[in-house]
């Protein structure tokens, strides 16, 4: 479902236009960030204390999405999941 959705939000990022796109995740909560892994998402710092002033956010960003190489990542995505 996870996957799916985040299928979704990507193309309709794409289709508005964005060549970015961006995302808070608890630090403790791995499986999430294995997910965005997958759809090309990097650490790119942390906001402290960011969930119920106690628990740290990673924020993490994926670039480039408009371009070739992401497309192609998607529909890699949408293969293994439609198998």
């Amino acid at each position: 479902v996870a996957t799916a959705l985040m299928l979704g939000l990507a193309d309709a990022a794409i289709g508005r236009g964005c060549r970015s796109w961006t995302l808070e995740v608890r630090v403790s909560s791995t499986g999430a960030q294995e997910l965005y892994r997958r759809f090309g998402f990097a650490p790119a710092g942390v906001r402290t204390r960011y969930y119920e002033n106690t628990e740290d956010a990673s924020v993490m960003w994926c670039h480039d999405i408009q371009g070739a190489e992401y497309a192609r990542l998607l529909d890699a995505i949408r293969t293994e999941t439609s198998s």
